[in-house]
């Protein structure tokens, strides 16, 4: 009687894991000795098109800023705004980053999901439905996406990034937020009712699309983790959380596999499959950047050192779905507002409706919400 409870409540939580679809994005750590990799998925529905953007960021890049409900205010008064810039009313905020970085976009120069900058220091986000950010009148407000720049632009320990989610007010999408540094300290920044919440001192560097602490429940029911459940990479209704898990885990115990093997297999695992719109693989230590498309699956990479982020070099652009293979370094190419426009509003229209819901009142198009994002980084360089 006894093990039918037990196969009853073990077939219960296999029909009661989530659904992978309607998730997306992944984010892992894999250190191995002084070795550190850092993985990332972008996952999003298959009927979008999400242009990719790699940009290096120089240093001493002047950057003022802009909220979201500033981005897609109707035309009228997204005009008055920019002109009204220094006579807001609330507290305004301005810098020039102390450090270059390599960020990976889809809404243009400055405005990235993810990357990391020339102090090892990584930040990339996740969706979170139930995020709700705080709003303090008195602390300047960031579109979160610049959020992620300024904290590459300024930070070089995860301490300073975690002192600086209680300064600013984020506006916009629902994320979560992976936070790393060179030494391989690892933190979760989320935001709920208002308050943002840390974890740090991880014990599974991995984050997907549920709150942390609820992945870490879901773990206990499976084998290997405390529970009873069978652990199979090949269960089409594994969470991605507990596969990254089990791989980890799993590595820890081999003395023969390659660490950035491990991550580019764990990176494969984890990703949803038809959704996958792009992969990127840091080496945090040699600074070592790798990364693949839906549209060009082939690995490329591109190294970098200290004096590529210089003044003299300047901001540089690559697009992720290029036709190209191997070291693509030598295929970057200088910023412009014009390239930095037709990269992000190629075909603009598949991608943004999703982003423009509820924007139909402001007078925001797919052209209109694209021009704003590229506008901005032009306004910055003309500073």
């Amino acid at each position: 009687m006894k093990k039918l409870v037990l196969f009853a409540c073990l077939i219960f939580l296999y029909v009661s894991l989530p659904d992978k679809e309607p998730q997306n994005c992944s984010t892992f750590m894999l250190k191995a000795g002084q070795e550190i990799f850092l993985g990332h998925n972008l996952d999003e529905s298959p009927e979008l098109f999400v242009p990719g953007l790699v940009c290096i960021n120089r240093r001493q890049a002047y950057r003022e800023g802009i909220s979201w409900n500033e981005l897609v205010a109707p035309p009228r008064e997204y005009e008055k705004a920019i002109v009204a810039f220094e006579k807001k009313p609330t507290p305004k905020l301005s810098w020039i980053s102390k450090y270059g970085s390599v960020t990976f976009n889809s809404e243009g120069v400055d405005f990235p999901d993810g990357g990391m900058n020339e102090k090892g220091l990584a930040v990339f986000e996740m969706s979170l439905g139930e995020s709700r950010y705080k709003y303090d009148p008195t602390h300047p407000t960031l579109f979160m996406s610049l959020w992620i720049q300024h904290q590459l632009d300024n930070c070089s320990t995860l301490d300073e990034v975690i002192g600086n989610a209680e300064q600013i007010n984020l506006q916009g999408w629902s994320w979560h937020y992976f936070v790393a540094d060179r030494n391989g300290d690892c933190a979760i920044i989320e935001f709920r009712q208002g308050e943002a919440v840390v974890h740090k001192d991880l014990a599974y560097p991995i984050l997907c699309n549920d709150q942390y602490s609820q992945e870490l429940e879901r773990l206990k029911y499976f084998q290997g983790f405390g529970g009873m459940i069978p652990l199979e990479l090949n269960f089409s209704r594994l969470p991605r959380f507990v596969k990254a898990a089990k791989m980890l885990k799993d590595f820890e115990r081999s003395i023969q596999a390659a660490p950035k093997d491990q991550a580019l297999k764990i990176l494969d695992e984890i990703k949803i499959k038809d959704w996958n719109k792009w992969g990127i693989l840091i080496d945090v230590k040699n600074m070592i950047f790798y990364f693949h498309t839906g549209d060009n699956k082939k690995l490329r990479y591109f190294a970098l050192n200290n004096a590529d982020f210089s003044m003299e070099k300047g901001d540089r652009i690559l697009d992720m779905h290029a036709d190209l293979s191997a070291d693509v370094k030598a295929h970057f190419v200088a910023y412009t507002y014009e390239r930095n426009l037709e990269l992000t509003k190629k075909r603009a229209g598949i991608l943004f409706v999703e982003r423009l819901k509820g924007l139909e009142k402001n007078g925001i198009n797919a052209r209109i919400y694209a021009e704003r994002f590229a506008d901005y980084s032009r306004r910055m360089r003309r500073k």
